[in-house]
C-alpha cells in the first residue's frame, strides 16, 4: 500500500508539514530571542491582545500548541504513508490534530479577553471584545474537522465490517 498514490501523497505531505513546522519553530524562536540574519532579513515576535500588551507567553501558548497540533497530523499522515487508510490510529490522530488546532483557536480568543481582565481596560466604564475573522474561520475550519474525524470513523467501521464479510 506504501507505493499506491494515497500513500505517496500522504508522505509528501508530510514532509510538508514537517517543513512548515520547522520553519514556523526557527522564525518563532528567532524574533522571540531577537536572531536576524545580520541586517538582511529582520523578524519579529508580538502578542496583540486587544489594545493591551499581551504578555508574549500567550504566543509561546500558541506556538507550543499548534506544534502538538501539526505533530498529530504528521502522525496521522505517517500512518497513511504505511498503508493505515482507516485505521483508529489515523481516525485518533486526525481527531487530536482537529482537537488541538480547535486549542489553538480558542486561544486567540480567550487570551485577549484574559489579559483586559488581569491588566484591567483603559477606560474603567469599557471592556472591548474584538473577534477577528481569522478567529471565527479557524474555530469553524476546527470544528469541521471533529465532523470528518466523525466520518473517518463510520469508515473505518464499514471497513472492518466489509473485511468480516469477506
Amino acid at each position: 500500500m506504501r507505493s499506491s498514490g494515497i500513500g505517496r501523497t500522504a508522505n509528501s505531505l508530510r514532509w510538508a508539514v514537517w517543513i512548515f513546522w520547522l520553519c514556523v519553530v526557527a522564525a518563532y524562536l528567532a524574533a522571540r530571542f531577537g536572531l536576524g540574519l545580520s541586517g538582511a532579513v529582520e523578524v519579529r515576535a508580538h502578542s496583540s491582545a486587544g489594545d493591551v500588551g499581551a504578555p508574549m507567553v500567550v504566543a509561546d501558548i500558541s506556538i507550543l500548541l499548534l506544534s502538538v497540533a501539526l505533530y498529530q497530523l504528521n502522525r496521522m499522515l505517517g500512518a497513511i504513508a504505511e498503508g493505515d487508510l482507516f485505521s483508529a490510529r489515523v481516525v485518533g490522530s486526525f481527531r487530536s490534530f482537529a482537537f488541538w488546532l480547535l486549542m489553538v483557536s480558542l486561544v486567540w480568543v480567550i487570551a485577549p479577553i484574559l489579559a483586559v481582565l488581569l491588566v484591567g481596560p483603559d477606560d474603567s466604564h469599557r471592556l472591548e471584545f474584538k473577534l477577528q475573522l481569522r478567529d471565527i474561520l479557524t474555530i469553524g475550519i476546527a470544528l469541521i474537522l471533529f465532523l470528518v474525524a466523525r466520518l473517518l470513523e463510520r469508515a473505518r467501521i464499514i471497513d472492518e465490517e466489509m473485511r468480516e464479510i469477506v
